[in-house]
């Protein structure tokens, strides 16, 4: 679904859009491609799910957009959003946005994402098992959140950006950097973690965190 005059799709009151391709069987590159300006909404109960088969060394990522950082993801009200197995998971950073909400990106047999804005508040989010990087961002807002980065083969979590964690919220970052590169967690910017915040970085191959800003724990 290529969205070439951007505009918006909306998937709400318990609908469930689902994309399912095999890369050694079909010639498309993406799943879902987002033109400048580009919203994909999902709210009130409803689900979005991106599933891709034989994707190693094919191409056929779950969501593609054509201009970096110029395309929104919105997961609102206890609603889903999948990526399974695809070959990247996102590409070309989108601002993503999940509050009440499930967040998944699993089984990609390159990177899971590679940047963009993203903001969890009130959820549920989880980046494993990818063959590169798990949660790769800009700025990165966790508030009453668990943020799950294990078994990636880089980076499980990595930003270029700032970074704050609130009290309630958690981070895993575990068993990563398996590959020929990466580790648990990878900070660049200014993070903050507030008194009562917890982060786990165990058994990662190489280095546990790697911090190239300041990184305030209170």
């Amino acid at each position: 679904l290529m969205m070439a005059l951007s505009g918006t799709i909306n998937v709400e009151d318990g609908a469930t859009l689902k994309f399912e391709f095999n890369s050694t069987t079909t010639s498309a590159t993406n799943a879902l491609y987002m033109n400048s300006g580009a919203e994909l909404n999902v709210k009130n109960g409803s689900s979005v799910e991106f599933i891709g088969h034989q994707t190693a060394a094919h191409d056929g990522q779950a969501i593609q957009l054509d201009q970096t950082g110029k395309a929104t993801i919105n997961v609102t009200g206890n609603s889903t959003f999948l990526i399974n197995g695809t070959n990247r998971g996102y590409v070309n950073s989108p601002t993503i946005y999940v509050e009440d909400s499930k967040f998944t990106v699993q089984n990609c047999t390159s990177n899971g994402s590679n940047g963009g804005e993203f903001t969890a508040i009130n959820s549920t989010i989880t980046y494993q098992n990818n063959n590169g990087h798990g949660l790769s961002a800009g700025n990165v807002t966790i508030k009453n959140s668990t943020v799950d980065c294990n078994n990636n083969a880089y980076y499980g979590l990595t930003y270029s950006g700032d970074m704050t964690m609130d009290s309630t919220s958690k981070i895993n970052a575990n068993g990563n950097g398996y590959g020929y590169t990466g580790g648990g967690l990878r900070a660049y910017g200014t993070s903050t973690v507030e008194a009562g915040a917890v982060i786990n970085i165990l058994n990662n191959k190489r280095n546990g965190m790697e911090q190239y800003g300041d990184f305030v724990f209170k």
